[in-house]
């Protein structure tokens, strides 16, 4: 029987009728990484429009990060030493003399060494993946590059792709939408079609 998505009252166990198998990306290990107030050099990739003199607004990632030079060096069991440049996309937003708005792209590259578990070998090969969430108010513009300050966060992942059995209380039940409506109609709506028949 179908049931809606949502937290669980009573015993959790009600309504389970199945045993599914599920392919996902299981994540066998991973870390998280946070620089605050960290100095970086944006070059942009193209010459910024607009008038100078520039002033910087904010710089933010903008989209997938990749990862280059990769070394995989074991430690013990399955921990291992990864060395790896991650090289994130970077959108910077700045004025020009005359107060309009401007964006250019860039990417910042950082390096990285830290240790992970990885799966032992087997069929399915594992990938190391990392996120990352790069944003900076502070910084000046100059030619063709940003100095700027910011906070990096960064997640890495050892992602391997699975087929899992999980538990399953059967297929999801959707709820019919609630359609968005203003207010300038609900006096009419709630009109009756017909007057009243008074009869006194």
């Amino acid at each position: 029987m179908a049931q809606k998505a949502g937290r669980i009252c009573g015993n959790p166990l009600c309504g389970l009728n199945e045993r599914v198998c599920i392919n996902v990306r299981k994540i066998f290990d991973g870390c998280i990484t946070r620089y605050r107030d960290r100095a970086f050099e944006l070059t942009f990739n193209s010459e910024p429009t607009g008038t100078a003199p520039f002033t910087f607004v904010d710089a933010r990632s903008s989209g997938d990060s990749q990862i280059s030079n990769l070394i995989i060096t074991p430690v013990d069991e399955n921990r291992n030493r990864i060395q790896m440049d991650v090289t994130t996309p970077i959108t910077v937003t700045y004025t020009d003399s005359t107060g309009a708005t401007y964006s250019v792209a860039s990417s910042v590259t950082i390096p990285r060494d830290i240790i992970l578990t990885l799966p032992e070998d087997s069929l399915s090969p594992y990938s190391i993946e990392v996120t990352v969430g790069f944003a900076s108010t502070i910084g000046e513009i100059s030619g063709n590059t940003a100095s700027v300050r910011a906070c990096v966060v960064q997640i890495t992942r050892v992602i391997v792709n699975v087929d899992i059995l999980v538990p399953s209380y059967g297929y999801c039940e959707y709820p019919p939408c609630d359609e968005y409506s203003n207010e300038i109609c609900q006096g009419l709506f709630d009109l009756p079609i017909f007057p009243n028949n008074n009869e006194q």
